[in-house]
């Protein structure tokens, strides 16, 4: 089964952008591009959110919060016509 990353954005002025991608290193590059844009200052950026096991569990692999509102980015792992958990 192919996998694909999905960038979601998730910015509270703004409705949650879904952006895919066929590799693991272009979803982490967009992931942070995303999260260095919506910040209102780049310190704002958490670079080193740690991800529990229910967020593993759930296909996460990058977590980018900024913001005191719940802005933030991640990137899921998933398999391309397949089902979550797959």
């Amino acid at each position: 089964m192919t996998d694909v990353w999905i960038v979601l954005v998730e910015e509270r002025h703004a409705d949650v952008e879904a952006l895919p991608f066929s590799t693991l290193v272009q979803a982490v590059a967009a992931a942070q591009e995303q999260a260095r844009a919506g910040a209102r200052v780049p310190g704002d950026v958490v670079w080193d959110a740690g991800l529990n096991d229910d967020m593993r569990r759930d296909g996460w692999v990058l977590y980018l919060p900024y913001g005191t509102e719940g802005d933030c980015v991640r990137v899921v792992k998933r398999p391309v016509d397949g089902e979550p958990g797959d």
